[in-house]
């Protein structure tokens, strides 16, 4: 016969199974918005894991760090999910920075760091010098629509 405890310990995992599946489809709680749903639920399922691997017998303050546990690692995952993104994102701003100055003309060189700032790079043309700046949610193009080198006499 199952003891109190493992069928409370079942009723528990059901039911925040089925309120991370509500958070995640979001009709029940519309004025969270999507972030803040997908937030809860990660931290609600870093949990169940938790618990899961607990000893019998454990006190209440390593069951409560448990807990900090959990939502330090889902904080940690939206953390590494989100630079990822910014990654990306700037790969992206480089490549079509790249293919904007090849389709004109342009010979950039490397693209260099910006000093003092992450994920921002700058580049400059070999023949004429023009610039491109870009990071992950912007870029600035100040290259001529067409490469000239600049004269200098």
């Amino acid at each position: 016969m199952t003891n109190p405890a493992e069928i409370e310990l079942k009723h528990l995992k059901t039911a925040v199974r089925y309120l991370i599946g509500l958070l995640e489809e979001g009709s029940l709680v519309p004025r969270y918005d999507d972030e803040t749903r997908k937030e809860i639920g990660v931290v609600l399922q870093h949990l169940l894991h938790k618990v899961e691997d607990l000893p019998e017998g454990v006190p209440d303050n390593l069951v409560q760090g448990t807990a900090v546990r959990a939502l330090v690692e889902a904080a940690a995952d939206h953390d590494e999910a989100a630079r990822q993104e910014q990654a990306d994102a700037l790969e992206r701003q480089m490549c079509e920075a790249e293919a904007w100055a090849s389709i004109h003309g342009h010979l950039l060189e490397a693209w260099e760091p910006v000093t003092g700032s992450v994920m921002e790079y700058q580049t400059s043309c070999q023949t004429c010098g023009g610039f491109v700046y870009v990071s992950y949610n912007s870029s600035y193009n100040l290259l001529l629509e067409t490469c000239e080198r600049i004269k200098q006499e």
